[in-house]
Order: structure tokens, then C-alpha cells, then sequence
């Protein structure tokens, strides 16, 4: 027998575009891990941003509690979500897991409450946003772009062959030390507390292929201490944790403020831009950005990616660029942040 499971939405905190398919696979996600007994999103649906996602809502009989936006009372739908979870704790005993979409730090005790109650928690969170110590609490989480399924169209790449080798690709040792790097610059910009457990997060966050067993270490710990020793970071003792923080020859660089990105995202960026130059269109076919980082000699294969799609989007949860479908093909642009990091 499936096991029961609820899915409550902060719609307000994580807002996919209401053409992303989200709805859909978020669904399906919640269908291989169980019968969902129970699906409720929580926002001001008078609002344009979040208004055309009900009608995909109300498609898969999620319950939409209308909670008006007031400046003044800006955690109003957190109130109401958390009251909601407490209530199923005892109304519905037979649902043991969890599905939260958010990634608001606010909800660290209800997940706490949870975790007491034996009830596994997942987060789906947008990853621009959400908050480590949130996210530390859950038993799983995911970035909510992980979730929207493929479009009929598929990259040059999209075999079960290249899917099968990216799945057994495991990012290199000098890869996982400039992530690292760029996950304590883009905390620090955040101004975020730089603790180990937060860094891993974030660092997973933006590449879910990190695992430091993979890499030979046997533990998180054992990794950190290796990335000091090659003088990447540098690890500071306090009396209740451990902040990791960048070496000091990197916080004197002009561009320190800037987290150095893997140079497969350097590539599309500038591929983007040149197919952009060159129709006089910012919004570019996926297609057309593969096909120019392979005449450029840059291959997505070989940092692991079997998709444009899948590297478009670890650099959507950088904030680098947006993508959007349009029928059965997909397009992207560069972000203002994006821009940056292609000049600095």
C-alpha cells in the first residue's frame, strides 16, 4: 500500500512561471513516493503573478486558500501553512511525509515539530532564495526547476546512452573546489553565516552531482580540511560552529565579490550572447546556443550534462540566465546578472 503524503505550497515563495509544467511534475514527483492524500498552496490569487498557476492548480484538485497580500502582515500565508501542517499531524496520523514548497527560513520550527513527530519532511525550494538552515532540517530537498519535466523536444544529447553516463559522471576534485568557493561568494553576497553544514547545502544546491565520498573523502569534514590545505579556504573555530571562508588572496582579488563560475558556464554565456549578436534576438533556441559551443570546441557531454536544458538550468539557479518554452522548443537570454559575470 502507497504511502499517504500532503503537499503544501508557499506559492508566494516559490513562483514558477505559470507556463513552466511545474504543477505537472511536481505531481508526478509526489506520485513515486506516495498516494498524495492531501495538496494545498497558500497566496493572494488576485495577484497577477501567481494568478494563472490556479487554473493549473485547480487541474490537479490542490485546495487554494486565498490568503490577501498585506504589507503589514507579510507572513500571513506562512500562518497559515504551518497551522495547516500542525492540524494533519493529529487530523490525519496516517500521513507520514511531507512535501513543503518553500525555502523560507520562517518555517524552521514547524519542520522541527515534524521531525518530533516521526514525519519525514521534503522541501522544494527555488534556490535563488532559500535558506540553508532551512533546508539543513529536511530529511531531501530540491530546487523546484528539477522538477518540470522535458517538453516534447529534446537536445542532441537526450539518448538513455548520454543520459546513463551523465548519471555516472561525478564532478572532479578541482571542480568541486571552485563550487565550494562559489558557494561561500554567493552566501557571503547573501550575507549568509558561512557555517559547514550551510555551505554544503548551498554547494548542493548548485550542483546536485557534489558528493564527497565520490571524491574520496569519508566524510564533509575530511573534504573541508583537504580544501584548506590547498589554501582554497580557510576554516575559523567558534564556540558553537565552524565558518568556513574564502582564503585570503581570494577576498583581495577586485572581483572577489564575484563567485568564479565553472567555465562551462562561462562558454554558454558567451554563446548565448554571439547567437543573440547575431539574430539581434535575446531570447535564443537551445539548439542554437549547443551548436555554437560546439563549434567553439566546448562540449556539454564532457562536464557531465546530457542536455542543454539541464545546464540551462544550473545556470537559471545562479541567476545567470531565464529560459521559457514556447510550444515544444525551449529558448534562453542572459540575465543583468548574467552580464556581470560574463564582463567582470
Amino acid at each position: 500500500m502507497k504511502e499517504s503524503i500532503a503537499i503544501l505550497w508557499d506559492i508566494e515563495n516559490v513562483t514558477p512561471r505559470s507556463d513552466s509544467l511545474f504543477v505537472n511534475g511536481l505531481m508526478e514527483y509526489a506520485s513515486e513516493l506516495g498516494k498524495v492524500s492531501v495538496a494545498t498552496a497558500y497566496g493572494d490569487w488576485a495577484r497577477g503573478s501567481i494568478r494563472k498557476t490556479s487554473e493549473s492548480l485547480a487541474e490537479h484538485s490542490f485546495e487554494m486558500v486565498h490568503v490577501p497580500y498585506n504589507k503589514k502582515q507579510k507572513n500571513s500565508a506562512d500562518m497559515a501553512l504551518t497551522t495547516h501542517a500542525v492540524e494533519l499531524i493529529y487530523q490525519y496520523p496516517h500521513i507520514r511525509k511531507m512535501i513543503l514548497v518553500t525555502g523560507d527560513a520562517d518555517f524552521r520550527p514547524l519542520l522541527q515539530s515534524l521531525r518530533k513527530h516521526g514525519i519525514e519532511t521534503i522541501i522544494i525550494c527555488d534556490s535563488q532564495s532559500a535558506s540553508e538552515d532551512l533546508l539543513l532540517l529536511a530529511d531531501e530537498y530540491k530546487d523546484f526547476r528539477d522538477l518540470i519535466p522535458d517538453t516534447e523536444e529534446e537536445d542532441d544529447h537526450g539518448t538513455d546512452e548520454n543520459n546513463n553516463q551523465e548519471a555516472k559522471h561525478a564532478i572532479s576534485l578541482p571542480e568541486a573546489l571552485v563550487l565550494l568557493k562559489e558557494a561561500i561568494t554567493v552566501m557571503n553576497r547573501r550575507k549568509k553565516v558561512t557555517t559547514l553544514g550551510a555551505v554544503k547545502v548551498r554547494m548542493k544546491l548548485l550542483n546536485d552531482t557534489f558528493d564527497e565520498n565520490r571524491l574520496g573523502f569519508r566524510s564533509w569534514k575530511n573534504f573541508i580540511l583537504f580544501a584548506e590545505k590547498q589554501g582554497a579556504i580557510e576554516l575559523e573555530h567558534t564556540a558553537n560552529d565552524q565558518i568556513i571562508s574564502l582564503a585570503n588572496i581570494d577576498n583581495k582579488e577586485p572581483s572577489g565579490h564575484m563567485a568564479r563560475l565553472p567555465q562551462i558556464m562561462y562558454n554558454m554565456l558567451k554563446a548565448i550572447r554571439d547567437c543573440a549578436d547575431k539574430t539581434g534576438k535575446q531570447l535564443v533556441p537551445f539548439s542554437s546556443v549547443n551548436n555554437r559551443m560546439l563549434e567553439e570546441g566546448s562540449d556539454i557531454k564532457k562536464s557531465g550534462y546530457s542536455q542543454m536544458k539541464k545546464l540551462v538550468k544550473d545556470a537559471e539557479k545562479r541567476g545567470l540566465v531565464k529560459s521559457e518554452s514556447q510550444g515544444k522548443f525551449w529558448y534562453v537570454e542572459i540575465t543583468d546578472e548574467g552580464n556581470e559575470h560574463f564582463t567582470k
